[in-house]
């Protein structure tokens, strides 16, 4: 059974429309009709009715649409296993990153790494913590440097044996606020002191919007949100023009550039009391055996890891 044919099964499975499945399909309308004619004489069915402007699914075909799907998968899942078998044969590293990489080190750890390997070869996939885990569960990523907070650290590592924990770094909550604001010289704040302010997250969906809210209705209310964004330098920028407060963690404002020794940028932060901390890990799977390059690269995390807590 030809397989393609079955991706275009679907396809007219989803669309109900043999123009718009063949335009999906970048191919035209009576090459797919032949197709599906041909998988339905192979199954020895009709899988759809067919009518002067639509088509539907006949029991048969919603019988054999979940067995299509799952064989469509099945293929790709071996085509994807076998592209990153030969990746880590090359020596290729993909590793997962918490996005704000150059705050947390992990741009110059990679490029120092790479420098002292210059044979490995390393791809990086920046994305929001809640997805960094299921990486390594597809095995997509053979490494990821992830944010958790207490719960989740607890959840997913902790009590998860095939997950290996490194602790790479720890930052803690702060409030963001224009220089002008009232409390903008505190040495530090409660949050039940921020109830009636206006406030500018990290997106929704993301780990860090999660705890800034969370942390909110631990004090005692809910957060009246005005802005969403993937950006920290939007949510400065937000802060600087609109009078908002931001939640966010100490370590993604610790940037030359946009940094609090900056004499000219017209925001600061004030820790939080009682501290909300996340920790920042780099994670592999124990239960697989991991690459050269990834071996060569968790070695190197650990020894500058070590080196830093001797110094």
């Amino acid at each position: 059974m030809n397989t393609d044919y079955l991706k275009e099964f679907i396809a007219l499975a989803e669309t109900k429309n043999f123009w718009e499945a063949a335009e999906r399909l970048f191919m035209n309308q009576s090459t797919l009709s032949k197709h599906i004619k041909a998988l339905e004489n192979d199954l020895g069915v009709e899988l759809f009715r067919r009518t002067t402007r639509r088509v539907e699914l006949t029991n048969y075909g919603y019988t054999f649409l979940p067995h299509a799907n799952a064989i469509v998968k099945s293929e790709l899942d071996g085509i994807t296993a076998i592209q990153r078998l030969k990746h880590i044969e090359n020596g290729l590293l993909t590793i997962g990153s918490i996005p704000s990489m150059p705050q947390y080190n992990i741009t110059m750890s990679l490029a120092k790494f790479q420098h002292k390997y210059p044979q490995c070869t390393v791809r990086i996939t920046e994305d929001d913590p809640i997805n960094l885990i299921h990486y390594l569960e597809n095995e997509s990523c053979e490494v990821i440097i992830t944010r958790e907070d207490k719960a989740t650290f607890e959840n997913n590592f902790l009590r998860n044996p095939a997950i290996k924990v490194i602790p790479y770094m720890k930052d803690n909550l702060v409030a963001v606020m224009p220089k002008t604001h009232p409390l903008a010289g505190s040495s530090a704040i409660t949050l039940q002191q921020l109830k009636d302010e206006l406030f500018c997250f990290i997106k929704e969906g993301t780990l860090m919007y999660s705890i800034a809210t969370n942390a909110c209705q631990q004090a005692g209310f809910v957060p009246n949100v005005i802005f969403t964004s993937h950006r920290i330098d939007s949510i400065l920028d937000i802060i600087s023009n609109q009078n908002c407060v931001a939640l966010l963690m100490d370590k993604h404002l610790e940037m030359p550039h946009n940094g609090p020794d900056d004499p000219g940028a017209p925001w600061t932060y004030v820790p939080i009391v009682p501290n909300i901390s996340s920790q920042i890990s780099l994670c592999y799977r124990s239960d697989k055996e991991l690459s050269a390059t990834a071996k060569l690269f968790v070695e190197y995390i650990l020894d500058t890891i070590f080196k830093k807590e001797q110094s």
